[in-house]
């Protein structure tokens, strides 16, 4: 019974752990065309990110109109312009009026601003300084689109990264180092895909004996760690192929399946793999299973990079980097599980204490998730 309490306290503290976010992530998209001496700029800023800012659901009903959204106009373009700055070198850039418009995302209603920013003369860098929602939520990011004559430069801003600096030259560079940490960053900082990783991971330092499934499985520990670390290379490439077709698939527009279902398919992924660990009902390797979960989990990985307006090498390169930060932040939780497992796995302790524990405090939590989110219930802080 103590042990039991203990789970459900754990799953408590992680279902209430504030502002740990999942995915649904909010961005904006900034995109910026240059032409001489004049920017073109189009600023997609999700409806719900202004609605937590300054508030536009006038009624309350959870719906923001368009007679909501043009009532708060100028509230709007004074927020959001007061959070962006546009330099031709170091020479400010002049924004001129601003036209307000909307569009929907797969993940929710835009507000779409519209301006020309006048420079003084034609640049040989663009600088941007971007601050919008990074006082309210520090996992906001800006994805950035700057087309210089046709030569595009794509980085993600964010708290930490708020400025990009792109000279006036082919170059991908920023895009890469740019995407690359964000990939590292919504992966660590993205707590189920983590937690699915990590149940993927919990039991790799075991094999089960021949024929053995169900609850009575027999869980034989791995004699080298060479070959546990082989395997779980395995389980995670299988995941990380899988969760990079998808998410390039949606990127694209080619697959489009609604937000909600993606994220209630996260939690269900999570909750089976951690039950798995405990009741051993899944035959055969793991990596099967980190491919077909990963499907899943590329949909809701898409949402961090949304309608990425970019030709097609840079998108290429954008989506690649992106991947390769997914990947490094699974790494790196393998070099955390994997040397305890390996290190406890003769003990009874992990077995039969901390393989368990661990795992049955995950499925609390991924069911309370897919509850929420299957039902659309709104009650999970995350």
């Amino acid at each position: 019974m103590i042990r039991w309490l203990a789970f459900a306290a754990l799953a408590l503290l992680l279902a209430t752990a504030p502002r740990a976010h999942a995915h649904s992530a909010s961005s904006s998209y900034l995109h910026v065309d240059v032409h001489g001496q004049a920017l073109d700029v189009q600023w997609s800023i999700a409806l719900r990110d202004l609605d937590y800012a300054i508030g536009l659901d006038a009624n309350g009903d959870g719906a923001i109109t368009w007679g909501e959204l043009r009532r708060k106009r100028d509230a709007v373009v004074a927020y959001a312009m007061a959070r962006l700055s546009l330099y031709a070198g170091k020479t400010l850039c002049a924004p001129g009026p601003v036209t307000l418009l909307t569009d929907q995302l797969g993940d929710g209603g835009y507000a779409v601003l519209r301006f020309v920013a006048k420079c003084d003369h034609v640049p040989t860098s663009i600088t941007v300084q971007y601050g919008l929602m990074f006082d309210l939520d520090p996992m906001h990011r800006g994805l950035l689109n700057v087309n210089v004559d046709g030569v595009p430069h794509a980085a993600a801003l964010s708290p930490d990264q708020p400025t990009a600096r792109f000279d006036v030259s082919p170059g991908y560079g920023e895009t890469v180092v740019s995407f690359f940490l964000t990939g590292v960053h919504h992966l660590l900082t993205g707590i189920d895909h983590m937690l699915f990783v990590t149940m993927l991971l919990v039991p790799a330092m075991f094999k089960r004996r021949s024929r053995s499934h169900g609850p009575d499985a027999v869980l034989v520990p791995v004699a080298r760690f060479r070959g546990m670390f082989i395997e779980s290379v395995k389980v995670l490439s299988a995941f990380t192929l899988a969760h990079a077709t998808t998410l390039t698939l949606s990127v694209l527009h080619i697959i489009s399946i609604p937000e909600r279902v993606s994220e209630a398919g996260i939690a269900l992924t999570i909750l089976i793999t951690a039950l798995d660990n405990i009741f051993h009902v899944i035959p055969g390797k793991r990596w099967p299973l980190a491919f077909a979960f990963g499907l899943v989990h590329g949909l809701g990985f898409a949402t961090a990079l949304g309608p990425l307006a970019l030709p097609p090498l840079a998108l290429g390169i954008a989506l690649i980097s992106f991947n390769l930060g997914l990947e490094a932040a699974q790494v790196s939780i393998a070099a955390v599980v994997l040397p305890i497992g390996f290190a406890l796995r003769h003990t009874a302790l992990y077995p039969q204490r901390v393989m368990p524990g661990i795992s049955a405090a995950v499925a609390l939590v991924a069911l309370a998730w897919f509850t929420d989110r299957a039902f659309d219930l709104g009650m999970m802080p995350f």
